[in-house]
């Protein structure tokens, strides 16, 4: 997913989601990843560690995110689209808020409504235009939103990860894998990287310079095991989001 192009930004800010695009650039620790859903308990919903279990709540989202964790749920509707919307066809609500239309091969499914990210990336949020106008620019945002959320998998997915990950013949990670790395950093301090001390709201963009060694894999995995293995409660920043240099910035 590419970085949002300049025209928007404002849009986004207006819509809550500027902070969170900056997850765009950040890179995954994968080994850190594993070495956190090896500890994970789905039962509890909790990492289970030699300081006690640990979890991530809403706010880790509002201040590692800069999500907004007030108001209503963001949802729609599976099924009876119409009855939901007044008689208007989808077709039409397709073309209002994104300025086209999906055709039968861009859908997921031919029975549902289940759109294909790489459609968004390749139609809606293509090249924008030189002198773009107001609602291009506006379709344009609504379509890059909903890679977003689709790409972090929002709201419960985005504090939580996938449960399946836990299971031992699962390959993949799904939900918001950024954010448990985001609050690790920021939480325990032997997994914190050198030289990313700055206080920035929102902290995502505090990690966006940081390229984790993802090619020494298993050693590194390891490496972060010990790591977990010898975190006990004087090494957790048990009120991370006190520190006032930080309120002062949010």
């Amino acid at each position: 997913m590419r970085r949002p192009p300049e025209q928007i930004r404002p849009y986004l800010r207006r819509a809550g989601f500027e902070y969170v695009a900056h997850m765009v650039e950040f890179e995954h620790d994968l080994p850190l990843a594993s070495a956190l859903i090896e500890r994970w308990r789905p039962e509890s919903h909790t990492f289970h560690l030699p300081c006690g279990e640990m979890t991530i709540i809403l706010q880790d989202v509002a201040y590692q995110l800069g999500l907004n964790i007030d108001g209503g749920p963001i949802s729609g509707c599976i099924g009876g689209w119409e009855q939901h919307h007044d008689g208007q066809p989808i077709e039409d609500f397709c073309q209002q808020l994104l300025g086209i239309v999906l055709g039968p091969e861009d859908r997921q499914s031919q029975t549902k409504w289940t759109v294909k990210l790489s459609w968004f990336q390749n139609t809606v949020c293509g090249d924008v235009e030189e002198d773009p106008t107001e609602e291009r620019l506006l379709c344009y945002t609504r379509g890059y939103i909903m890679q977003v959320i689709m790409g972090i998998g929002y709201v419960s997915m985005a504090i939580l990860p996938d449960v399946r990950a836990t299971e031992h013949s699962q390959r993949n990670l799904g939900g918001c894998v950024s954010l448990p790395l985001f609050w690790a950093y920021h939480c325990m301090l032997l997994l914190r990287p050198d030289g990313f001390e700055t206080r920035q709201f929102s902290l995502v963009e505090r990690w966006v310079e940081y390229h984790p060694d993802n090619a020494r894999g298993e050693n590194k995995l390891r490496h972060y095991r010990r790591k977990l293995n010898g975190i006990g409660i004087l090494y957790v920043d048990w009120m991370p989001y006190t520190n006032l240099q930080l309120q002062g910035v949010v």
